[in-house]
């Protein structure tokens, strides 16, 4: 028992209840040791705590009983027995006389000399007494030391009486509390008891009405958590985050913001008593609550703001996220989780789908190789294709059409926009043409082949130049009027209808070889050749009745192509070659030219077909537009092209080179412009078409990375230009796609990914900036090419030096030293097993223990000198000295490579087999995870 208040001059019989305050609080731990006897003797006179205080014991603040109960009973006036009457309980049993007590009639300790106290706290479990006074200083005091003589651990905490000492119960240590004063702008100061040197850390809280903090409580659910009451609020702080500085968490308020209210009591709830061990049953104490008792007598339960944390995994997608001592982690089965699984589904998460791509396992992935990429795109279109055939076989669809659809847009706009790449990148560097000629192509890159840069219409000049250079003509199958021009020819073959030697029929094999004959006959409607167009509708028509017979050979097979493998769509496609055989124009009166009413009211049939008609929600194949678009096209000719140019089914790029054929200048501007606007405004990177990777197509690849998140096509894509040193702007954009991309497959642990889209990237530039490819901004180079110095490499970071004579092994090091035995070297073999410097062994390899290799230097020299051209100049010279793309290589295999850690290595290959089974160095006595030094090796669900 504790008794506290301020040393009283009166008579020594004063009471400790007269005293200035009074505390009881149950002694633990060591101080039931402390008493001598097990009965407790307060002296004559009644007091509070049913004895009196000695003379000497007024000049104490802090006076320390043992009331442990004992079975020995206690004789003598005032005396008790029993637990509850020595806590001067109700119900104790009478006073009864015993053989062998001996009375206590003063207390054990006496602490705080000539000091009023304020406050009290036990703290490690009874051994220490914290005492606050009201003279701004804490004393703490050691009960287990004998005596009081021993003088208190005494520290000035705040700028008047200390009110307050609350332990922090879930320290481990059990020595941590607060302290906190009264007064307007005191901080809550927390202290440690083994060091009272200085704080662990203060928080200063705003004040409310000139008024201090009145309350004080550490939470018994979350460590650390400190709450403070200012006011009528409660504002609870972090405070074992990294520093000494408390972080805020929460702010909770009492009451309807009387000012009169002030906070007296704070106290949480008391901790749950459920094993931590069991993650089935419910939360029993949630939300956490706090108890508050206000100046207004108001007892209140204020819910504490439960924090739910959540985390997404980096590896594979899975979402887990807290709840109190619970956590939740996803499945690994379903969803963004299976983040390597080798085929495409619909509902594929982004991460996962550019994962998947970028995977090295795969004889050909997403990488910046524009041909590979469509040719593993037309991969997955045939996996998600087979994925919906099943399914819909099966009589289940885990996905909606809608879901569906959208995925199979986004794949195909992808399909597009690298045939496009690899379309120009032959345009611009193989291909080859005369100005008048069907393949004529002045453009110099992909910067350089948007159409409107092809038709000179930016800025100004659509306005004004280029009408004075088009010929305007009748076509004479056709009946209406056609445009032509160099730049018209060019713009046609960015939009991919490229007729090699002048021949349509390449165009349209290319179309056919795809199950495309709907497109390859309106293609050839378009062209003026209407007997191709017929042919191509009969082919088509050949390969729907095969496709037919397989369909009723194979009764497993799904509805999701049923409308184009029935006997009515080949019925369709036979009627409409029939329908354009048949086609012919007459002149009226007038002047204009019209088809005969019955052709039209054939056409007419035609278009109500099920198979054909717009109406039919169910059929909106890309086949049974291009059907709608031959015919209406012929009934409304010399009545406009509308009809063609605004039907979304039709590819971006066909309805461009479509209206570059057929519309004046002024609409064509007009028709491109309002195109552009739109697929900017969807990121649709079928505009890469008409703007190229400009300005507008940096900026339209942007727009489709905020609606995809597709981060991994706007890196390979703009990794392929060098852009021009005044765009500031679209170099930060696409530097910020570069390093989102490398750092995604880093965080992925994809190194080899990394590295070989680091490499391909750089070898791009290369060839860019040495004449392999043309350069955007340059001129096409003649037929011989000059020679020209090669460009640098970036520099390496690390050179392996000799063990004995610290000389660089690297090659490009080797030859710039001098002292170099060179006729030694001469008689050697051109890969080295010894320093060239000095001449004694290299490492040798931890697995096989050969000595490791090096190229050498004089042999390079005397190879290099050979290579160099006659006219070759001191700085060329110099450059290609300088180049190390041009080295000798050694084969990958026999690399050096090493720990950094342990410093132990051997040749490539070697390792790669040792670190397949096993997983410490191959070196006896090293125990270094080399493989993985300090990383987790993450698991690949999808691949096991």
């Amino acid at each position: 028992l504790v008794g506290s208040g301020s040393p009283s001059s009166n008579a020594s019989n004063a009471s400790i209840s007269k005293a200035a305050s009074a505390r009881v609080l149950p002694v633990g731990g060591s101080a039931s040791s402390l008493a001598s006897r097990s009965s407790v003797n307060l002296g004559g006179g009644s007091t509070g705590l049913g004895g009196s205080v000695g003379a000497g014991d007024r000049d104490f603040g802090c006076l320390v009983w043992d009331i442990e109960a004992q079975s020995s009973s206690v004789s003598g006036a005032g005396t008790v027995r029993g637990k509850n009457a020595a806590a001067g309980g109700r119900g104790s049993p009478p006073p009864s006389v015993g053989k062998g007590s001996v009375p206590i009639k003063s207390p054990v300790y006496r602490f705080a000399h000539n000091s009023g106290v304020e406050s009290l706290s036990w703290l490690m479990q009874g051994q220490l007494l914290a005492v606050g006074c009201q003279k701004r200083n804490v004393q703490l005091y050691d009960l287990r030391m004998s005596g009081t003589n021993a003088a208190p651990i005494s520290v000035f905490a705040h700028t008047d009486a200390v009110s307050g000492i609350v332990p922090d119960d879930c320290c481990p240590t059990k020595t941590v509390f607060a302290t906190f004063g009264r007064n307007a702008g005191e901080p809550v100061k927390i202290w440690d008891a083994r060091m009272m040197d200085s704080t662990l850390g203060e928080i200063r809280v705003p004040t409310q009405h000139g008024g201090g903090i009145s309350a004080v409580a550490w939470s018994n659910e979350r460590p650390g958590e400190l709450a403070i009451a200012v006011g009528d609020s409660i504002r609870t702080f972090y405070t074992r985050a990294p520093g000494s500085r408390a972080l805020p968490v929460n702010v909770s308020y009492v009451g309807n913001g009387d000012e009169a209210l002030t906070l007296q009591c704070l106290a949480f709830q008391p901790p749950s008593e459920r094993s931590t061990t069991t993650t089935n049953e419910q939360l029993g104490y949630y939300p956490h609550r706090i108890l508050t008792v206000s100046s207004q007598g108001e007892v209140s339960i204020i819910p504490e703001s439960q924090v739910a944390p959540i985390a997404i995994s980096k590896r594979d997608g899975r979402i887990a996220h807290g709840l109190g001592n619970t956590v939740w982690v996803g499945a690994t089965t379903e969803g963004p989780s299976a983040m390597e699984c080798e085929t495409a589904f619909a509902n594929e998460d982004v991460s996962s789908r550019m994962m998947r791509r970028a995977i090295c396992l795969h004889d050909v992935r997403y990488s910046t190789d524009a041909r590979n990429n469509v040719t593993k795109l037309e991969e997955e279109k045939e996996q998600l294709f087979a994925q919906r055939r099943v399914q819909l076989s099966q009589g289940r669809s885990q996905i909606s059409d809608d879901n569906f659809s959208e995925t199979l847009r986004n794949l195909e706009q992808l399909l597009h926009s690298w045939r496009w790449i690899a379309l120009i990148e032959y345009l611009s560097y193989e291909q080859k043409g005369e100005e008048n000629s069907e393949e004529f192509w002045p453009a110099k890159g992909l910067i350089d082949a948007g159409v409107m840069k092809l038709l000179r219409m930016t800025s100004r000049e659509a306005a004004d130049n280029g009408s004075s250079s088009e010929n305007k003509s009748k076509s004479v199958t056709l009946f209406c009027d056609v445009y032509d021009s160099p730049p018209r020819k060019a713009a046609i073959n960015a939009c991919g209808w490229v007729k090699k030697y002048g021949v349509l029929r390449n165009l349209l094999d290319q179309c056919e070889s795809s199950g495309e004959f709907e497109r390859s006959a309106a293609l050839a409607v378009w062209h003026g050749d209407l007997g191709e167009c017929v042919a191509a509708l009969q082919r088509g028509a050949e390969d729907v009745k095969s496709l037919f017979e397989e369909r009723n050979d194979d009764d497993d097979v799904s509805e999701i192509n049923a409308g184009r493998t029935t006997e009515s769509y080949r019925e369709t496609l036979s009627l409409i070659a029939m329908c354009v055989a048949g086609f012919n124009v007459t002149t009226e009166s007038d002047g204009t030219m019209s088809t005969s009413n019955i052709w039209s009211s054939a056409c007419e049939g035609l278009l109500r077909r099920p198979d054909v008609s717009e109406t039919n929600k169910t059929n909106q194949s890309s086949g049974a537009v291009y059907l709608r678009a031959i015919l209406l096209f012929l009934q409304n000719i010399g009545k406009g092209v509308e009809c063609i140019i605004h039907n979304e089914g039709i590819l971006l790029a066909d309805r461009v080179a479509f209206a570059c054929k057929f519309l004046p200048r002024k609409e064509l501007r007009s028709f491109l412009d309002a195109s552009m606007r739109k697929c900017l405004k969807y990121g649709d990177l079928d505009g890469l078409v008409i703007t190229g990777l400009d300005k507008r197509g940096i900026a339209l690849l942007q727009s489709y990375v905020d609606r995809h998140a597709d981060v991994q096509t706007a890196a390979l894509i703009s990794s392929r230009i060098i852009l021009p040193n005044e765009w500031n702007t679209e170099r930060k954009v696409c530097h910020e796609w570069l390093e989102s991309y490398r750092m995604l497959l880093n965080n992925l642990q994809m190194w080899t990914s990394r590295a070989t889209f680091d490499c391909a990237r750089c070898e791009h530039i290369r060839n860019l900036k040495s004449g392999a490819f043309n350069p955007p901004s340059g001129r096409r180079v003649a037929t011989k090419k000059q020679p020209v110095a090669p460009q640098p490499n970036f520099p390496p970071q690390l050179w392996a030096r000799c063990n004995y004579c610290n000389a660089s092994l690297p090659l490009s090091k080797l030859r710039r030293q001098e002292g170099i035995a060179n006729s030694w070297l001469s008689r050697q073999n051109p890969v080295l097993t010894c320093c060239p410097q000095c001449k004694k062994p290299l490492p040798r390899c931890s697995i096989c223990l050969l000595s490791l290799g090096c190229l050498n230097p004089y042999m390079e020299l005397q190879r290099e000198r050979n290579q160099y051209p006659r006219n070759a100049t001191s700085m060329d010279k110099k450059a290609m000295a300088d180049d190390l793309s041009g080295l000798a290589n050694i084969p990958f295999a026999e690399w050096f490579t090493w720990c950094m850690r342990c410093k132990h290595g051997g040749h490539a290959h070697h390792l790669v087999g040792w670190f397949s089974k096993h997983t410490s160095c191959a070196v006896s006595g090293c125990d270094c995870q080399c493989q993985f030094d300090g990383i987790e090796k993450l698991r690949r669900p999808g691949l096991q």
